[in-house]
């Protein structure tokens, strides 16, 4: 019997053909399909995962486009409601993060049971137009932006997710609704008691000389760590990023000059016209001056005089209702009605409800009533005649108007017209000014475009030297510098000018002079006006701007090396302000002898607040007491020091753990006795401590969603956008 060798050797021919002809097609024809397939995963590679899911880029790119279209949409239809220009705020983020996390509630949401339907998505669209678009409005808002890739099964899903997202955050946040008795006692502390200290500040750079120089391989290390972070002073973080700066000039007219000037061409005839023009509206006496007109009770004689059917005053009057388009819009829905369904189900949307006849909007103008209606081919109504043109009616009868005297109010006349004339004055000079820069603005774009290469001489700036000294302003320039050295540079940093801005309540709002100078839109040699709080004036323009920029490790390595060694530093600065305090501790010594013993110096802080209202308005939460003595406190310093009896000691830092304190507490007023009395006491208006209660909720909230996304096991593969 022929063995299995014996079969191979009897077809070895056509085996070995057979097997060449595969190995020419792994070689040629294999590679291509592999390679159509890496590089597939290649120009779409997934950026960010999570347990039981991820997203590519173009998944993560389509979610982000598609909140912007729906977002857009949303405004669409609400200005189409209300008559208005769309507005710039939308219900949804639209940053990569934000996406990834409305994914996650919506998937957290559906594992709880929550079914967003048609039903309900339809509803927030009504309720969010205040049901005034017809369904074929909201489809030709979806026509219009087709070209952001919007479609109606892309609005829906959108809409559906995000409803659930904010389903579930409202259903947490219900969990943590109001706050526990022990946060407010706690709330009520942190704005009630007060505290008295010792302290020793003892700063960070003061021990960075004596860590040792660390090698270029460490340096490049931390660099790279926080190379793509902004300095912030506020914060204990490094970074490398260099910030947005600006060079610019200014001048400045100063009010009471300009008023004192124009004051000495006033003259009487002038002040004399404007109170006989604005006599009426603006100076009549206030009726509490008004003591000549006395009051006379009201008689029997008089209460039967009154006609039947007049309005008292304690008659309840009706309130006359709003016409729709003046109502303000309708916040969207936290939870749509229908969103709580226990269940799970493949919902497909379906197009928008079609409305009943009962349901259609309402049209804007009412009609009017029957009593309202005019009578036909100009008849008058039966009963009625027109009053007598020659009887004067109480409406014709004008009651007399007690007037402040000329001679009160010609001071006040004389400085009104003076600051008139003064505004006129600098609205010249101002607006020659911005001719002068505009006008080189246009000579330096020529040059550079094309006299730069032909030799042509470059353009001369405005000289804001000369113009001051001719105009009676004073100029001032400024290096390059950042919004916040900006701020600090003088009165210019906190000025700014009212402008026009139909999206604003009034149609008016203030635009600060710093987001002018730094804020999106901001050009060089674009003039600006502003005024401070003192009503000075200024003119500014930006010289040059230097956007933010990642420097290299060899341009940011003196000022990577000084930051490390400061950072190293801490522990040193604590470890010494530990030893003074555990000293002053154990010897029961003030913190003062302690201190001078070891030549250094101590002094009192105090009383302060660990929290404190300031000057903000009612309602306004609370905000951390910065007593004076201690530079920039956190919360590590707050919470050290109230946590410590009279007589204890500790070493907290400030909040850019740049100073370690070491901290003596000297008292707390009042007492805690004291404290508990006043609490039970006020317990019945706690409004205050709600603010502070709601802060602590939200930091728990915080908290959680924090911890939500360490257990989704969230990576990002890049940095979110």
């Amino acid at each position: 019997m022929a063995g299995s060798f014996d079969i191979f050797r009897k077809y070895q021919r056509q085996g070995l053909a057979a097997l060449a002809i595969l190995a020419m097609v792994a070689f040629f024809v294999l590679p291509p399909f592999l390679q159509m397939g890496q590089s597939s995963a290649v120009g779409d590679p997934v950026v960010v995962s999570w347990q039981g899911g991820r997203m590519r880029q173009s998944e993560l790119q389509y979610a982000v486009s598609m909140r912007g279209a729906v977002n857009r949409f949303l405004m669409l239809a609400q200005s189409v409601a209300f008559n208005r220009q769309p507005s710039d705020s939308g219900v949804f983020p639209e940053d990569e993060r934000s996406v990834v996390r409305m994914e996650l509630l919506a998937s957290e949401a559906a594992a709880n049971g929550v079914v967003i339907s048609d039903e309900a998505v339809n509803d927030f669209i009504d309720r969010y137009t205040a049901r005034r678009v017809r369904p074929a409005q909201l489809a030709e808002i979806i026509d219009r932006l087709k070209p952001m890739g919007l479609t109606e099964q892309g609005l829906f899903e959108t809409l559906r997710s995000g409803l659930a997202a904010q389903t579930m955050l409202t259903m947490l946040e219900s969990g943590l609704d109001g706050d526990p008795p022990g946060w407010r006692w706690d709330s009520f502390r942190r704005l009630e008691q007060s505290a008295t200290v010792e302290v020793v500040p003892l700063p960070v750079a003061d021990f960075a000389a004596d860590v040792p120089t660390p090698g270029a391989a460490v340096l490049q290390k931390f660099f790279e760590t926080h190379k793509e972070t902004l300095p912030d002073e506020s914060s204990p973080e490094s970074g490398f990023k260099e910030p947005h700066r600006v060079k610019f000039e200014y001048l400045v007219a100063k009010l009471e000059a300009f008023e004192a000037e124009a004051a000495k061409g006033v003259t009487d005839e002038q002040v004399a016209a404007y109170y006989e023009k604005n006599k009426t509206t603006q100076f009549r006496k206030r009726p509490e001056e008004n003591k000549d007109a006395a009051i006379e009770p009201a008689t029997p004689e008089t209460k039967a005089e009154e006609k039947p059917g007049a309005t008292k005053p304690d008659d309840k009057q009706p309130v006359e209702a709003k016409p729709a388009s003046e109502a303000a819009p309708p916040a969207p829905p936290a939870v749509p009605p229908q969103g709580r369904v226990r269940g799970s189900a493949t919902v497909t949307p379906v197009a928008f409800r079609r409305r009943s006849a009962d349901e259609s909007p309402k049209p804007d103008a009412e009609s009017k009533s029957e009593g309202e209606k005019k009578p036909e081919d100009g008849k008058e109504p039966a009963g009625e005649k027109k009053p007598d043109a020659d009887k004067k009616t109480d409406a014709d009868v004008q009651p007399a108007v007690d007037l402040e005297p000329l001679e009160k109010v010609r001071d006040e006349i004389r400085r009104t017209l003076a600051r008139q004339a003064a505004d006129d004055r600098l609205d010249a000079v101002f607006a020659a000014v911005s001719r002068d820069v505009d006008r080189y603005a246009t000579d330096l774009a020529l040059w550079r475009a094309r006299g730069k290469a032909n030799g042509a001489p470059e353009p001369s700036p405005p000289d804001i030297d000369v113009i001051a000294k001719k105009q009676g302003l004073e100029a001032s320039r400024s290096g390059l510098v950042t919004a916040v050295e900006a701020a600090r540079s003088g009165p210019i940093g906190t000025s700014g000018e009212m402008i026009v801005d139909p999206t604003s309540r009034f149609g008016v709002r203030r635009q600060r002079w710093l987001d002018t100078m730094f804020g999106p839109g901001a050009a060089v040699l674009r003039p600006s006006t502003s005024r401070d709080a003192e009503g000075n004036r200024y003119i500014s323009w930006a010289t040059e701007d230097q956007p933010e920029y990642v420097p290299s490790f060899e341009q940011a390595r003196e000022k990577v090396e000084r930051r490390w060694r400061e950072v190293e530093a801490r522990g040193r600065a604590r470890a010494r302000a530990e030893e003074l305090a555990k000293q002053a501790s154990a010897g029961q010594k003030p913190l003062a002898e302690v201190a001078k013993a070891a030549g250094l110096e101590a002094h009192a802080v105090g009383p302060f607040t660990w929290l404190t209202q300031g000057t903000a308005p009612f309602g306004a939460a609370p905000r951390l007491s910065t007593p004076e003595g201690i530079d920039k406190p956190g919360e590590e310093f707050m919470r050290a020091v109230f946590a410590l009896e009279p007589g204890e000691t500790a070493a907290p830092f400030n909040e850019p753990r740049t100073i370690c304190y070491a901290v003596r507490l000297t008292s707390f007023e009042p007492a805690l006795e004291t404290l508990r009395e006043r609490f039970v006491a006020g317990r019945k208006d706690q409004r205050r401590l709600a603010m502070v209660g709601r802060q602590q909720m939200s930091s728990a909230f915080g908290e959680w969603f924090e911890a939500f996304e360490k257990r989704q096991g969230i990576e990002w593969r890049r940095e979110p956008r």
